[in-house]
């Protein structure tokens, strides 16, 4: 399989993930920043940043492969031997061991949404909401291992062939430079979309101002995408990244990220930032998978 071309711009780099239903991941070009965080200048590999957040629908396949009802890839890589992976992957930190627990066949229903039968959050094509950042990373991580243990048929360009490639949640350096263009040369957006498309509206994104007052699917907005394409930078939920917070009456709190259908203007920003505890489930947080270089967090 070749890297596609067929992004929203019509000619940024991107490629499928067939684990994810052919899930589009667009390249986002490196470079430096000013990272509106520390004022520093920051270094930006290249990355693929997942077109959309996670799904409902991507995410249930992840939840029926833990509890052995996707049998196809269960045959590629049994779950109770990734499961061996996963505890091996958190050993690092004995309170991500403490959440998962030992007995896997809890797993499925502490990793699933905890909004998995509420109406007005559990379609299909909404932003999966009510996950931890255990449970993000869970996922992420799941996606790495089976593209190793996959062969071609659920490798996406043989890309996690590559044991310094993975897939996981973006730092916020990286998710900065991807919503706002920051790089040293040039200006940066205030929001994800074109400057000329002006201040938030109805059109550009999904927040508290308008009647919606639920998730939406990920593709309603595409006014407000970026110039490379990905979509819903800003709003419809808060996305987890790998980065911790640095909040001082949270040391373990991890940064958020885009907003929600609950945020105000001011928070669709691209240099807005939320935090959570890594075991927190609203129903405004969800997340997004890039595939790059592999970070410790």
């Amino acid at each position: 399989m070749k890297t596609q071309s067929d992004s929203a711009s019509g000619s940024t780099p991107s490629f499928r993930n067939p684990l994810e239903y052919n899930a589009e991941y667009i390249l986002i070009r490196g470079g430096t920043i000013k990272y509106s965080v520390t004022k520093k200048t920051e270094k930006v590999p290249d990355i693929y940043f997942a077109k959309y957040p996670v799904t409902n629908k991507l995410y249930r396949r992840f939840i029926r492969y833990l509890q052995d009802d996707e049998r196809d890839l269960g045959e590629i890589n049994p779950p109770l031997a990734f499961a061996e992976k996963l505890l091996e992957f958190a050993a690092r930190d004995k309170a991500y061991v403490d959440y998962l627990g030992r007995d896997t066949k809890d797993w499925p229903e502490k990793l699933k949404s905890k909004q998995d039968e509420d109406r007005k959050l559990n379609g299909e094509d909404q932003p999966v909401v009510g996950v931890s950042w255990y449970a993000s990373r869970a996922y992420c991580f799941w996606l790495s291992e089976m593209g190793r243990a996959g062969g071609e048929g659920q490798r996406a360009e043989g890309k996690t062939q590559n044991p310094e490639m993975s897939y996981r949640l973006p730092t916020e350096v990286e998710w900065e430079r991807a919503a706002a263009g920051r790089l040293e040369d040039g200006p940066a957006r205030e929001y994800p979309w074109p400057i000329e498309k002006g201040e938030p509206n109805e059109n550009l994104a999904n927040y508290y101002r308008w009647s919606v007052r639920q998730t939406t699917p990920v593709s309603r907005y595409p006014d407000g995408a970026t110039p490379e394409g990905l979509m819903d930078m800003a709003g419809n939920v808060w996305e987890w990244q790998e980065n911790r917070f640095e909040n001082k009456e949270c040391p373990e709190a991890r940064a958020l990220r885009s907003s929600s259908w609950r945020g105000t203007a001011e928070d669709l920003r691209c240099v807005a930032r939320g935090g959570g505890r890594p075991v927190d489930l609203w129903d405004f947080d969800g997340f997004r998978v890039v595939f790059g270089q592999s970070s410790n967090g």
